[in-house]
């Protein structure tokens, strides 16, 4: 089972791709998003939904899930004419064999 990741409130944090349509101002999700407590984070390609999981089941009336795989939401009605797609984004997992810099790398801390 996958650690539940938190923002320090016990409220689990869930990250979500929103891909917009073309030429869609992320302008509209941003209202949106901060209406129901949620931040928006503008990328390349799309944009990242953030926040408690709670309000992500508030704004789009289903939980995220257990987050083992990625999982689509529906869009919002409001959302129709800015977004094409919603995904919450898996629990990242650090395998036991990741490496980590020591005392004889040649990276300064």
């Amino acid at each position: 089972m996958a650690a539940e990741q938190s923002d320090g409130s016990g409220a689990e944090f869930v990250e979500a791709l929103v891909r917009l349509r073309a030429d869609a101002p992320a302008g509209g999700l941003a209202d949106w998003a901060g209406g129901h407590g949620l931040d928006v984070t503008a990328m390349a390609a799309g944009a990242l939904l953030t926040g408690p999981a709670d309000r992500f089941t508030e704004a789009f009336g289903e939980p995220p899930g257990d987050r083992a795989e990625p999982r689509s939401l529906p869009v919002p009605a409001a959302l129709a004419g800015t977004a094409r797609s919603v995904t919450v984004l898996p629990l990242p997992t650090l395998g036991a064999d990741t490496p980590f810099p020591d005392a004889d790398s040649p990276f300064p801390d």
